[in-house]
């Protein structure tokens, strides 16, 4: 608008100076008027510029005092986030090594118990102490540490899963384990069968499948009210469609079961109590939702299918990477031909649990019959009594297996029999004097084979079988072994459990103590345990690294078993890692193991 106004002013001014001056002053007033609105022109723009500018740095300035700002604050927040993680972190740590060093005294006095001269009620007792015990250890790891951070661990992006060789029987089995108790009271059978394709050894994450397996087995349980929860685990090779191996497991049930437009919705974290056919049950929550965030974790898929007052089936499957470790064989299973032709009479009212066990039974080469109650079993055994072995169901219908053995015993008094009983169950207790032995439900299988070879051993030497472990171990795997241990009770147990496979270890209180000994002595394996006062494991790890010309092979046992324990201790210079408490399988593996690979330095060495 100025413009239109200095312009509707020069028009005059240009006029009368043309009218009254010379042409060359009128073009000297009118250049001179024209550089004037230039410089003007130019001016005003370079205010209006500065201005701007001026507005554009203020605005930069507030925004890098705001993005200064946020940074400090996601620092801070950070920051925060981290001290409580590792808050967290040290936390569980501190529960887990508290409870797991009184269980490794605990498992560990059982494990050297079981192999002194015991009688068979001792030995029932014992079995009943190590079962307890393991079943709170598997308690421990899967809920009170393991599931606290579950759920939001499954919120982190990048969440990696471990691949490691485990035994999936042992994983199984340790999951029915907890439920055992439960399942005693509500009067219900907790079945599981593992197909004989499977592989025992495979490579996968046991934790993550362990608590997808809890989930679905703790909701299978508490939907059930009569009937049983069978577990089953088979092969699928593919080989039709090309597709990798994999293995499909199923949880099924009789229970209340889901109606059909809610199974949608089963996965999807929805309120529970609408799902079931029951009032009064508690629904499933989040339990289906992580189990299939960590199935499709894994690689696999699940699946949900049910009939309403039949019950449900969650299925899901998992890619198969079969371990290429070794596996170990118990020491039994060299004893198998002792129940080859074996005439077994088994005796159970679950036809699920008939058909799992008879399988079993068949595959051990052993001639099965089967009855769904006692007095089946009595009208059988009046056409055969040629039975090297009875099996039966303590909790049964109408005659019950205790009524049974009675009235089998009058006639058959030198048959043994073995009793299936419910954690918790006393009904058999003044008659236990009847029975060969006990094996708790659900049945392990490992278990039940060498209890039968026990029973079968017993009956040929005419005395109670006691475990004997063979000395011959430290002759063919000749190892000097340290053991640094400050607590008195696991040094007793890791003594005894390496003597009495030939070793004579040598014994350290604290780090300080091993660097003293190492000094003077060279010993090819370090059992190392990581807390311990003065010097702890780490610390003195880091040490004979650095100060010993011939290394020892340090392996960690540790009752830190928490997530990141054994990459520090990886980090520090150790070897291998075992937590406690100590299995005697597992040391034996790390002793054969490391011992094979010492005998192979030693011949290049030479």
């Amino acid at each position: 608008m100025k413009r239109f106004y200095i312009l509707f002013l020069l028009v005059p001014v240009i006029y009368f100076t043309l009218l009254y001056f010379p042409i060359w002053w009128s073009v000297g007033i009118i250049a001179a008027i024209m550089i004037f609105i230039a410089y003007r022109i130019y001016t005003v723009r370079v205010d209006a510029l500065n201005n701007k500018n001026h507005e554009l740095e203020k605005e930069v300035e507030d925004l890098h005092e705001r993005l200064e700002k946020s940074v400090l604050k996601e620092e801070k927040t950070n920051k925060e986030v981290t001290q409580i993680r590792q808050l967290k972190q040290q936390l569980l740590t501190i529960i887990s090594h508290e409870i797991r060093t009184p269980m490794n005294g605990i498992l560990g006095t059982s494990l050297l118990l079981e192999d002194t001269s015991l009688t068979k009620e001792q030995k029932e007792y014992l079995g009943t102490i190590r079962h307890c015990g393991e079943s709170l250890l598997t308690t421990i790891n899967n809920i009170l540490v393991n599931d606290l951070l579950d759920y939001s661990k499954l919120q982190q992006e990048g969440n990696q899963l471990e691949y490691k060789d485990f035994d999936l029987r042992d994983c199984v089995e340790e999951v029915l384990a907890m439920f055992s108790g439960r399942i005693a009271k509500s009067g219900i059978d907790l079945i599981y069968e593992i197909g004989n394709k499977v592989p025992s050894q495979i490579i996968g994450d046991s934790k993550r499948l362990r608590q997808v397996l809890i989930n679905l087995v703790e909701n299978a349980v508490k939907f059930t009210r009569h009937g049983e929860v069978f577990v089953n685990i088979q092969y699928n090779e593919h080989k039709s469609d090309g597709l990798p191996p994999q293995l499909i497991f199923e949880v099924k049930d009789t229970g209340v079961g889901i109606e059909k437009d809610q199974l949608k919705q089963l996965f999807k974290g929805l309120p529970g109590k609408e799902f079931q056919k029951d009032p009064n049950a508690e629904g499933p929550g989040l339990g289906l939702v992580i189990c299939k965030k960590l199935v499709e974790m894994m690689g696999g898929q699940i699946e949900a299918k049910s009939i309403v007052n039949e019950g449900s089936n969650f299925q899901f499957t998992l890619p198969l990477t079969p371990s290429l470790k070794a596996v170990r064989e118990h020491a039994q299973q060299h004893n198998m031909n002792k129940l080859e032709a074996k005439q077994v009479l088994l005796i159970d009212d679950n036809p699920i649990s008939r058909l799992v066990l008879s399988r079993q039974l068949k595959s051990w080469k052993m001639e099965v019959v089967i009855a769904d109650s006692g007095k089946q079993a009595l009208d059988i055994i009046n056409s055969n009594n040629r039975f090297d072995l009875v099996i039966v169901d303590i909790s049964m219908p109408g005659m019950d297996g205790v009524q049974f053995t009675q009235a089998f015993k009058a006639k058959f008094s030198t048959v043994p029999v073995l009793g299936m009983n419910m954690e918790g169950n006393e009904s058999h207790q003044q008659e236990r004097d009847l029975f060969a032995g006990f094996i708790l439900k659900p049945v392990r299988i490992p278990l039940l084979r060498d209890t039968i070879i026990g029973i079968f051993n017993s009956s040929e030497t005419g005395k109670s079988e006691t475990h004997q472990v063979p000395g011959v171990f430290a002759e063919q795997y000749p190892l000097r072994i340290l053991i640094a241990e400050d607590n008195p009770i696991n040094q007793k147990i890791a003594i005894k459990l390496l003597s009495r496979q030939g070793y004579e270890p040598a014994l350290a209180n604290n780090g300080k103590e091993v660097m003293e000994m190492v000094g003077h002595e060279h010993y090819d394996i370090i059992l190392m345990d990581v807390q311990m006062p003065e010097m702890d494991g780490l610390e003195a790890t880091r040490m004979i690294r650095t100060c010993l010309d011939v290394q020892p092979v340090i392996i960690a046992v540790t009752a830190n078993a928490m997530q990141g324990d054994r990459d520090l201790c990886m980090q520090a210079g150790m070897d291998d890692y075992m937590s406690k408490p100590i299995e005697l399988k597992e040391l034996l593996n790390q002793l054969e193991k490391w011992a094979l690979v010492i005998r192979e330095r030693k011949k290049l060495s030479a």
